[in-house]
């Protein structure tokens, strides 16, 4: 197997979120797919073959998804969560599944990460959000 950079591990894992938040949308519910299937399409690879890193965010993230979203929601201002693009939210969560359940790391590392995904895959206002909300949450 070879081995990935820890930059190109997050974005395996915001798109694990990011299509996971899809079949919410998409059912109003978690889809009954399980999380192998879902990280075997994306990736090729199975859960098991991920860094441990990567697997307990991913597990962190589906076991605390409704904590984590009560977390964010009063730092929303006049934004509601399900409104949010989900790239955002899958960053999001992401962000505070590892800062939370995976590792302690100094926050400003989290955020920094956030950040860095937000301004390669989504608008840079987006990224000034993020930046905004994970430093009020974290």
């Amino acid at each position: 197997m070879e081995k990935i950079s820890r930059n190109q591990e997050n974005y395996i894992i915001m798109t694990v979120i990011y299509d996971v938040l899809n079949d919410f949308k998409a059912q109003d519910k978690y889809s009954a797919r399980n999380i192998d299937e879902i990280i075997f399409e994306i990736t090729g690879m199975p859960l098991k073959e991920h860094s441990v890193y990567a697997q307990n965010l991913l597990v962190a993230v589906l076991t605390h998804y409704g904590e984590m979203v009560n977390a964010f929601i009063p730092h929303l201002n006049d934004w509601k969560w399900s409104r949010l693009p989900l790239l955002s939210q899958a960053i999001l969560l992401m962000s505070y599944a590892h800062f939370y359940y995976v590792e302690k790391v100094d926050k400003r590392i989290v955020i920094n990460i956030a950040v860095e995904l937000a301004k390669k895959y989504i608008e840079e206002k987006q990224a000034k959000f993020i930046n905004a909300i994970l430093d009020e949450v974290l």
